[in-house]
């Protein structure tokens, strides 16, 4: 069948007789040949919101930089901007490359009237910062890394980007060299300035 999937009414009917996973199997064995057509095939044949969100989740493991632009241009529509958004919200901290490569086209795909859109990108972004500078231990719980500042031999923790700095501007909050205790100093230096010592994990 799946050799015969193009937009004729006739094999449109032989899909729509089957079932709605054999018809999202048909579409999956699509995608290695051609993902245009194929999710194309599945915008007008299947419902269930969770053959989308496979789709959305096969989409972020499998296509590139480039190619997930298309992915998201399908499946925004029919999963919504904010099921979108949480999705990679959920990936940031085990599967940061996924996000940032989704991330970077999604501005294309919301309104500038659309304030709540445009405060669930915000907020991703914000939530993307900084994520270098963090563990994650296997039970989920975030740490963030020790660091040392190479020009002046002291020890800190990521505090957050300098407004306006777009990555440049590094916020390190100063630690005890001996306790690691937060010394309540904070000090702005670039990123190339930092040496993350790895594995020392910090518990605030």
């Amino acid at each position: 069948m799946i050799s015969r999937l193009k937009s004729s009414s006739q094999n449109f009917q032989d899909l729509m007789n089957m079932s709605e996973e054999e018809r999202f199997n048909e579409v999956c064995t699509l995608l290695e040949k051609d993902v245009v057509e194929a999710l194309k095939i599945a915008n007008s044949t299947l419902i269930n919101k969770k053959y989308f969100s496979n789709l959305l989740k096969k989409g972020l493991e499998t296509a590139n930089a480039s190619e997930i632009e298309i992915w998201l241009k399908y499946l925004i529509p029919r999963l919504g901007f904010r099921y979108i958004i949480k999705v990679l919200e959920d990936k940031i901290a085990q599967q940061p490359q996924q996000v940032k490569k989704a991330s970077y086209w999604l501005p294309k795909f919301v309104k500038s009237t659309n304030k709540k859109e445009l405060n669930l990108l915000k907020n991703l972004e914000n939530k993307m910062l900084g994520e270098e500078y963090k563990a994650i231990t296997p039970s989920g719980k975030v740490y963030k890394l020790i660091l040392r500042i190479k020009t002046t031999n002291e020890y800190a923790v990521f505090g957050g980007y300098q407004l306006g700095s777009r990555g440049s501007g590094i916020i390190a909050e100063i630690l005890e060299p001996q306790t690691f205790y937060p010394t309540g100093g904070v000090k702005l230096v670039s990123p190339g300035d930092l040496e993350i010592l790895d594995p020392q994990p910090y518990d605030d």
